[in-house]
């Protein structure tokens, strides 16, 4: 299968992806205190939806996507939000931030990446979460085992994602969603990661 080019989608507006709102994934880390107040990246943001609902006054909020559609979107949907929310175009594997962060948010960004961009993806990460910051990985659609559909989305289980990371991760949790966007009941896993001290 030819890798997508998400820049095109976005500039037809052919996303069907984009649910319109924030997943119960997230609404429940919210409500369980599980998201630390710190720097927060949200790679492969999208419309950014996620960076409105993480906005708080003791967060710096850094949505990143490859689509200056999907910013220009985001940006004319908020214009006064609290803390720092900024959204930045780019390519995540190259991103170079001045510091890392407290707590990343990946929102289905590893199931939509070539699997042959997901070693990549791990280096990444280990680069960009701080030493004893978070890692939330929305794992999604969650096959055990993995079938041989193609994708995106690429089907993903919670050993797949432990196998590229545990060298520098701890696994802190790992559950099903009982609350989903409608079409994902059953499909959706969040696990909880913290990055081991250097």
């Amino acid at each position: 299968m030819a890798p997508v080019d998400w820049r095109q989608a976005w500039k037809k507006g052919s996303t069907p992806w984009d649910a319109g709102t924030s997943p119960p994934a997230l609404d429940g880390l919210l409500a369980r205190g599980q998201i630390p107040g710190g720097r927060i990246l949200v790679p492969g943001c999208g419309t950014g939806y996620d960076l409105a609902t993480l906005a708080r006054s003791d967060r710096e909020v850094v949505g990143l996507d490859l689509s200056h559609e999907a910013r220009a979107a985001f940006l004319a949907a908020h214009s006064d939000l609290p803390g720092s929310v900024s959204y930045e175009v780019g390519d995540f594997f190259s991103y170079e931030p001045a510091e890392g962060f407290d707590f990343v948010w990946d929102y289905t960004f590893f199931c939509a990446l070539d699997p042959e961009q997901r070693r990549g993806w791990s280096e990444t990460m280990k680069r960009l979460v701080k030493p004893a910051g978070l890692l939330a990985t929305l794992l999604f659609p969650f096959e055990d085992p993995i079938s041989g559909r193609e994708g995106p989305p690429w089907p993903i289980n919670t050993g797949l994602v432990r196998s590229l990371i545990e060298d520098s991760f701890e696994e802190l949790e790992v559950r099903q969603m009982e609350k989903t966007h409608p079409g994902r009941e059953g499909r959706e896993r969040l696990a909880l990661w913290r990055r081991r001290e250097l």
